[in-house]
């Protein structure tokens, strides 16, 4: 397989519209593949609904959910404002989901949070309830164990067929899930014990991926960057996997990510947009 090209995106800031935009285009300009948002209840924006009002004032950024949460929408609903984002961007949406990395977005508003193998099988039903959804037919029907839908009429259809499917993964089952899945595998840092580092992930993924592992493409999220000595943002906490260093420095952590992992989708917080996008340039679509 050929080498997996480089791309990056940038986690969206703003609290006005003019911001946003502001923002979006910014990040356009500076070379990002990808503008993303989290779902978190909190000071954010609802990721969907902003990625669209971004798409207005762009014309080759793309739009991630990093990741949208199972548990806070039905699959029929996510499937309609998922398909309905591709329409309204152009063709230029991926559609990320998880089971959630936040309990305390559930404890806040009130919902359940199920065990670990709960969500994982309600997502999977989710997944084969959006693939349905986005497929050819114009009514679907599907019953599983804890969704079921009768003749529902899937409108609209998303422009991009398929429509990139990212998910975001920490444990051995979802990452068995995400690497039979995923166009795209958000491979989540964390963990204890046997299984939990980086390259170990990595193999659970490709053994349960099979044949198609080199159709996958695999992210990362950093929150820790600092390049040249330009720190990310007062208040923000250093945590997790780092990209510090000079920039040369950074380029060779990435390249050696990619080479012993083959991780090339990079994606970093907002704050380090203007302090991060010399590596952009330099490695964008090598």
């Amino acid at each position: 397989m050929a080498k997996r090209k480089f791309r990056f995106g940038v986690s969206g800031r703003g609290e006005t519209l003019q911001q946003w935009r502001d923002f979006a285009r910014k990040a356009e300009d500076l070379g990002y593949s990808s503008l993303d948002l989290p779902d978190h209840f909190g000071r954010q924006f609802a990721p969907m609904v902003a990625l669209v009002a971004a798409a207005q004032v762009t014309t080759r950024l793309r739009f991630a959910t990093t990741m949208l949460c199972n548990d806070f929408r039905h699959p029929v609903m996510l499937a309609k404002e998922a398909a309905t984002v591709d329409v309204l961007t152009d063709g230029r949406f991926e559609l990320g989901l998880g089971t959630g990395s936040r309990p305390l977005d559930n404890a806040e508003a009130g919902m359940p949070l199920d065990p670990p193998g709960v969500r994982v099988e309600r997502l999977r039903e989710t997944i084969a309830i959006l693939r349905l959804c986005f497929g050819p037919d114009e009514k679907v029907s599907f019953a599983g164990g804890h969704y079921r839908i009768e003749g529902l009429e899937a409108y609209p259809k998303p422009v991009q067929r398929p429509l990139p499917l990212m998910i975001g993964a920490r444990g051995p089952r979802m990452l068995r899930l995400a690497a039979r899945e995923a166009d795209i595998v958000g491979v989540l840092e964390g963990g204890e014990g046997p299984g939990s580092s980086l390259g170990e992930k990595m193999a659970v993924i490709r053994e349960a991926a099979g044949e198609r592992y080199d159709q996958i493409e695999f992210s990362q999220l950093f929150f820790n960057v600092q390049v040249d000595g330009q720190p990310p943002s007062v208040g923000v906490p250093a945590r997790g996997t780092a990209l510090v260093g000079s920039r040369d420095q950074v380029v060779d952590q990435l390249e050696r990510l990619r080479e012993e992992h083959d991780i090339s989708y990079i994606m970093v917080i907002g704050p380090v947009i203007d302090a991060f996008a010399p590596v952009v340039a330099r490695l964008a679509g090598s």
